[in-house]
């Protein structure tokens, strides 16, 4: 839709004119149009403009759309340049200046204040001045004007008179960097002596261009002054360029579309919705159209129902989308997680049987409800009477019906008892250990009447008579005990003070005390009683102990020797004939025996046969290997046992060869 100014918006740092003179182009964006949903279409400006600038904020000739929208499209079409040598192309002609070509000095040719020059590099100008390049080519093929400025106010540096059409819209524009950073230039335009935009300060920036522009109407007016003046009147910097002045007629276009695109499909959602943590959750979303595809989103999920357990609160989205591939405008709802209470007791920990305890719940959940279940009470305080250790749940609801459930424990302990134990019986001279014991940890204990505290007491005779004892529990009170103490007689033992033994035998030994009816503990084997049957392998002691009435006696101890050879077995027949029984004279066991020597006589005292080895066999011949007749032989033996025990042994064997 094209659209004849009256006020028109010029962007770029355009201000708003009065555009009275017609402009020849004929332009437009295009026109209405309706578009299906997924569509788009693109908007194409009259091209040949010089600016184009869209109310998307696009400065291209064309844009392409896809939603619905009306949109606007500003253009600018600019005439010939008016303005004689503004890029300085033609050196110092075609202007006038209040400021004086330069002519050198000390720093160069603008060595002086209020002098210019023509350049292609501003420090070629000035040996201080920065080594910047002219706007027009941005290197040193192109001119600038270049100003050591001046400290009077208001002197023009650049003066043109232009001729002009009545009620034609002209834009004005000029380049300007500094050339030294101290006191950078500032400027005013005026045409015919009137101001035209804002003054122009530059940055301390040195050899950064920036432009000025601004449109004027020239209303009756056929004729123009410019002029651009500097208003900077520090005598020190106040340096700085100019380049490509401009004055240019002209046309200022607007045209605008609306583009239609038929809603798609609606869909509904709940937008709020609120678990405990931990839940999952249906979200749903319904809608009038039939026959869509929901995508959610996050989570790429399919479906008009959705499972879902955040872990913290969440807003899901929903689009609909019809078979046409159209889609409806997004949904959300904001799945809220209400905290699961976290409780908190305090109370007895510990109680005595028969007490009381009590016990305190507390959330983390403001307003929380309780429900106890061993009474059903809904305070968070309760008292309870238990008979053993219990444990007591509770139920935590929040105000959202988040629930938690929680136990605590009491233990209970059973009623306090103390005992004493150790010997009540005080010997003359005995000093006893009196323990004091009881059936719960943590007990204290103190002894009366001598008001000492600890678990044990040291007693000695001074002590005869009751004792007593206190047992104090941080919980369960206080119990006691008592105990007398009396006075015994010490009895003496006595038993033989030794016996001697063959190794094997044994022999009962009987203890006497001093006092009737006393206890024997023997040792060792720590055996009771007044006799004992004692046998041992090698020599030893043994002790015995008597104690009547809690006093014990002294030890008394029997030493019983082991003779470890108290025999030897000799045989008194044998029958050499070669038939493997009993042909051999031989002693029975040996074993122990360190050393033996036996010597064999015929009956008028002659030596036939003679051993030093405690293990020989005699065959029943003589000293020269000759057998022996039948009859009745003599034998000595002298023996000595590995344990000192000496045997000497005589005796007959008769000798049957058949």
């Amino acid at each position: 839709m094209k659209q004849s100014l009256i006020l028109v918006l010029f962007l770029f740092s355009v201000s708003i004119v009065q555009a009275q003179a017609p402009c020849a182009v004929d332009f437009t964006i295009g026109n209405d149009t309706t578009l299906s949903c997924g569509e788009s279409h693109t908007l194409q400006a009259t091209p040949g403009m010089d600016s184009y600038a869209w109310s998307t904020g696009s400065s291209q000739s064309a844009i392409t759309v896809s939603s619905t929208g009306t949109y606007t499209c500003y253009a600018t079409e600019l005439g010939p340049d008016l303005v004689v040598n503004g890029d300085f192309s033609a050196g110092n002609n075609g202007f006038q200046t209040d400021y004086v070509l330069g002519t050198g000095g000390q720093f160069g040719q603008l060595s002086n204040e209020g002098t210019f020059a023509i350049a292609n590099n501003a420090s070629a100008a000035h040996d201080n001045f920065s080594n910047c390049f002219d706007h027009t080519t941005g290197d040193a093929s192109g001119n600038m004007l270049v100003v050591n400025g001046a400290s009077t106010p208001g002197t023009n540096v650049w003066k043109q008179t232009i001729t002009v059409a009545p009620n034609t819209d002209y834009l004005f524009s000029m380049w300007a960097t500094s050339v030294i950073s101290e006191n950078p230039g500032t400027f005013v335009f005026t045409i015919n002596g009137q101001q035209i935009g804002a003054i122009m300060n530059l940055p301390s920036n040195t050899c950064q261009w920036i432009e000025f522009n601004e449109s004027w109407n020239s209303g009756a007016i056929t004729q123009a002054e410019i002029a651009i003046e500097n208003m900077n009147t520090q005598s020190s910097g106040n340096d700085f360029a100019i380049d490509d002045i401009s004055f240019r007629p002209q046309c200022l276009y607007t045209d605008q579309v609306t583009i239609t695109i038929p809603p798609g499909p609606e869909v509904t959602v709940n937008p709020t919705e609120e678990i405990c943590e931990g839940e999952e959750i249906a979200l749903t979303a319904t809608s009038p159209n039939p026959n869509l595809t929901f995508y959610w989103s996050p989570g790429n999920l399919t479906g008009s129902t959705i499972l879902v357990s955040p872990a913290q609160q969440t807003t899901y989205t929903v689009i609909g989308t019809d078979p046409d591939g159209c889609e409806s405008q997004p949904k959300t709802v904001a799945v809220n997680i209400n905290p699961i209470p976290v409780l908190s007791f305090d109370g007895d920990e510990l109680i005595c049987e028969g007490s009381t305890g009590d016990i305190e719940v507390t959330s983390t959940v403001p307003q929380t409800d309780f429900l106890w279940t061993e009474n059903n009470s809904t305070s968070p305080n309760i008292s309870v009477q238990p008979n053993s250790t219990t444990t007591y749940e509770v139920t935590a609801t929040t105000p959202k019906g988040c629930v938690a459930v929680g136990e605590y424990v009491i233990e209970v302990l059973e009623e306090l008892e103390v005992e004493i134990s150790g010997n009540t019986v005080f010997c003359e001279g005995d000093e006893n250990n009196l323990q004091a014991n009881a059936n719960l940890t943590g007990t204290t204990f103190l002894w009366m009447p001598r008001n000492e505290s600890g678990d044990t007491l040291l007693t000695s005779i001074n002590d005869l008579g009751w004792v007593y004892l206190e047992g104090t529990h941080p919980i369960c009170g206080v119990a006691t005990d008592s105990i007398q103490l009396v006075l015994g007689e010490q009895p003496v033992v006595s038993i033989p003070d030794s016996i001697t033994l063959c190794l094997g035998d044994e022999a009962t030994v009987i203890a006497e005390s001093s006092i009737p009816n006393s206890d024997f503990t023997w040792f060792p084997g720590n055996l009771s009683g007044a006799s004992q049957i004692i046998s041992s392998e090698e020599s030893n002691y043994f002790y015995v102990q008597a104690n009547a009435g809690g006093c014990q006696s002294e030890l008394d101890s029997i030493f019983v020797t082991i003779n470890t050879m108290c025999d030897i077995t000799v045989p008194n027949v044998f029958t050499p004939n070669n038939d493997g029984i009993n042909d051999f004279f031989k002693l029975g066991d040996t074993d122990g025996m360190e050393s033996l020597e036996c010597v064999i006589l015929n009956r008028w005292g002659n030596l036939v046969f003679e051993s030093k080895v405690p293990s020989f066999e005699w065959d029943g011949t003589d000293r020269n290997g000759n057998k022996l007749n039948d009859g009745t032989y003599f034998y000595k033996i002298n023996a000595k046992s590995t344990g000192g025990d000496e045997l000497e042994k005589t005796g007959f064997v008769q000798i049957f060869n058949h």
